[in-house]
């Protein structure tokens, strides 16, 4: 396969994880100030920006929040991600079904031109089942092949980053306060884990349990572990019996990192842990330019940035 088109699935599968966490965090993150008791203040929603990837932002009024993670141009948003994830669709076109690039294309437009201050729950709804659909026609009408691996291998590397950004950032937030179920309750609806977290854990919802089953489990589709297990598997498949490259090296290793930690040793030490996994998330993503992506000049990495050209086939 060719590099650039190497780059632009798993552009493509990168972006669109990126909007749907986007969309999914600010819904619950709305919803939890309206649950809580207290006026949510100012750190509320400037600990919110820092949880979707704005980091150092000073809004701290829930109108600027919403606004600049729908459709803010100087960080990840949901508008830029999805216009990314349609340059990256344009640029591989010939490789995907006709109808995954339309509804690529459609969503892109839908969120270009929607008026969302009004509904933003119908609006979030509809970007996070609108991607739901392109996940499910990526898996049903496409060859399970290279072209797949590399949407797949972007997907999950950007979903274990963000699973495990929420879970570390909300530990450490919540450390003198660990007893608060309204607050964890919004980290499992974060990641899309509530009901299946209830099925698994009956008695409430506590701390060591939702770092266990977002972080650790490897069979939740949502957690980190399933996420680098899913990533490494794509990697193999790409590579075949062959090769061993530094890309496989370094997702073994961070999914050994899952495999091998306990819920109470992160609960204690959070953002050591979280800080350690974005180490090797940024030497797997200079080794995944290096060993696949390298010729072009498109960033491996997902910026947020809607302004830049993919390259064409």
């Amino acid at each position: 396969m060719l590099s650039r088109a190497a780059t632009s699935l798993a552009l493509l599968g990168r972006h669109l994880e990126r909007a749907d966490h986007l969309a999914r965090i600010l819904g619950v993150h709305v919803s939890l100030s309206l649950d809580r008791t207290d006026e949510p203040g100012s750190d509320f929603w400037m600990r919110f920006m820092e949880l979707a990837g704005w980091h150092a932002s000073d809004t701290g009024k829930r109108e600027q929040a919403v606004e600049m993670v729908v459709a803010g141009t100087l960080g990840p948003s949901v508008r830029a991600s999805i216009a990314a994830a349609r340059l990256a669709a344009q640029a591989v076109r010939p490789s995907l079904p006709s109808e995954l690039y339309e509804q690529v294309n459609a969503l892109h437009w839908r969120v270009q031109e929607a008026v969302w201050q009004p509904d933003l729950y119908q609006f979030l709804m509809d970007v996070q089942m609108s991607i739901r659909l392109v996940d499910g026609l990526l898996e049903d009408t496409m060859f399970h092949d290279e072209a797949r691996d590399f949407v797949r291998l972007g997907k999950f590397i950007e979903r274990a980053a963000n699973v495990t950004h929420v879970v570390t950032q909300k530990s450490a937030e919540l450390a003198d306060s660990p007893e608060d179920a309204l607050e964890w309750t919004a980290v499992l609806k974060s990641c899309f884990a509530f009901e299946s977290y209830q099925s698994r854990y009956p008695g409430g919802v506590t701390p060591d349990r939702v770092i266990e089953c977002l972080l650790l489990d490897r069979s939740l589709p949502r957690s980190a572990r399933f996420s680098t297990n899913t990533a490494l598997e794509a990697v193999a498949r790409i590579e075949g019996k062959s090769r061993r490259s530094r890309p496989l090296r370094l997702l073994a290793r961070l999914n050994g990192m899952y495999q091998h930690a306990n819920p109470e040793s992160i609960g204690e030490h959070p953002l050591d842990f979280n800080s350690e996994c974005r180490a090797l998330l940024r030497q797997l993503e200079v080794a995944l330019r290096e060993t696949y992506f390298h010729p072009s000049k498109v960033p491996a990495a997902v910026t947020g940035e809607e302004g830049h050209g993919m390259p064409q086939q």
